[in-house]
C-alpha cells in the first residue's frame, strides 16, 4: 500500500515538473531538432495559464512551426505550418513588452515572407497564377507588418509584368477567353506604368496590344459591308493604331536598339498610311540587323603543348 502511495506521489511530482517546465522543455527539444516533441510541448504551453501570456511562448512556438515548415512543407506554396508560424511571431511581438524578442521575431517574419515571395514568383503558370496573386498579397502583408517602411515598388513592377505575361499566354491558349485576358494583361501593364512610366516592356506591350487589336479587325473585316459601315470599321482600326503609337514611340525613345519596337513602329506608320516614316524605321531596322550580324563571337585558340 505504501509503495502504491509512493508511486502515485512520484507521478504527481513528475506531472507537476512537466507542467512547470513545458516551455523550457519545448525550447530544449527545439534546440535538439526534436520538432514533433517540441510541437507537443509548446502547444501545451500555449494553453497553460502559466505560459500563455508570455511573449517567449509565442516566439518559440513560431520557431517550432517555422522548423516544421522547413522540414515538411518547404515546397508547399500554401503551407499551413508557415501560416501558423507567422501568426505566432506576430503574437510574440504584440506581447513583448520588453522588446527583447521583437527584432528576432521581425527577422523571422522577413524570412517567412521571402519564402512566400519565392513561391509567388514560381507560380506564374497559366494554371497556377491565382496562387501567385494570393502569395504575393500575403508577402506584402507580412512584410508590411514586420517592416512598415518597406518599399514594394520594384517587386510590384516585377509582379505585374509577370502577371501580364501570364495573362498573355492564357489568351494565346484560350481563344474563347482571349479578349478578357488581353484586357487583364493591359491593365497589369498600366499598373506598371503607374509605378514607372519609363518601363520599356510595359510601354512596348501596351503598344503591341492596341496594334494587334487593329490588325485582327483588318484580318477579319467583312468587305461585303456597305460603305458607311466600312468607314466605321476603318475609323476603329485607325483609332487603335493611333492608341498604339505613343506607347511604341516611348518604348523606342527608351531603347532605340530594340528590334521588336522598330518592327512595331514600321507596321503602325504603314497602317496609318505614313509611308515615309514607315520606310525610315524599316531602314533603321535593316541597319540594326546588319550591325548585329557583323558582331561575331571571337574564335578561341587552343593552347600549344
Amino acid at each position: 500500500m505504501k509503495k502504491l502511495i509512493y508511486i502515485s506521489l512520484l507521478l504527481l511530482i513528475n506531472a507537476g515538473l512537466f507542467a512547470q517546465n513545458k516551455l523550457s522543455n519545448a525550447v530544449h527539444s527545439l534546440k535538439n531538432n526534436e520538432l514533433e516533441k517540441a510541437k507537443e510541448l509548446i502547444d501545451a504551453a500555449a494553453v497553460d495559464p502559466k505560459f500563455k501570456d508570455l511573449a517567449a511562448t509565442w516566439y518559440y512556438r513560431g520557431n517550432v512551426y517555422k522548423g516544421l515548415f522547413k522540414k515538411d512543407e518547404i515546397n508547399d506554396k500554401q503551407s499551413a505550418y508557415r501560416k501558423k508560424a507567422i501568426d505566432y511571431f506576430k503574437k510574440s511581438i504584440e506581447m513583448d513588452t520588453t522588446g527583447q524578442l521583437e527584432n528576432s521575431s521581425r527577422e523571422n517574419l522577413r524570412y517567412l515572407a521571402e519564402t512566400i515571395f519565392n513561391h509567388a514568383a514560381s507560380s506564374f503558370e497559366t494554371t497556377s497564377y491565382p496562387i501567385a496573386i494570393s502569395n504575393y498579397s500575403q508577402y506584402k502583408e507580412v512584410m508590411s507588418y514586420a517592416y512598415p517602411e518597406t518599399d514594394f515598388t520594384e517587386k510590384d513592377i516585377m509582379f505585374y509584368l509577370a502577371l501580364a505575361n501570364t495573362y498573355g499566354k492564357i489568351a494565346e491558349e484560350d481563344s474563347a477567353s482571349a479578349e478578357m485576358y488581353i484586357k487583364k494583361a493591359k491593365e497589369s501593364y498600366e499598373k506598371v506604368l503607374e509605378l514607372d512610366s519609363n518601363n520599356v516592356s510595359a510601354n512596348y506591350n501596351i503598344g503591341i496590344i492596341y496594334y494587334n487589336q487593329g490588325v485582327e479587325i483588318v484580318n477579319n473585316m467583312d468587305y461585303s459591308l456597305d460603305l458607311e459601315q466600312l468607314n466605321k470599321v476603318q475609323d476603329e482600326i485607325i483609332a487603335l493604331f493611333k492608341k498604339s503609337l505613343p506607347y511604341m514611340k516611348k518604348a523606342y525613345d527608351l531603347n532605340p536598339k530594340k528590334k521588336e519596337t522598330l518592327i512595331g513602329l514600321q507596321g503602325i506608320y504603314f497602317s496609318l498610311n505614313d509611308i515615309p516614316k514607315s520606310e525610315a524605321y524599316k531602314k533603321e531596322l535593316e541597319q540594326l540587323e546588319k550591325s548585329t550580324s557583323l558582331q561575331k563571337e571571337p574564335e578561341d585558340v587552343e593552347m600549344q603543348e
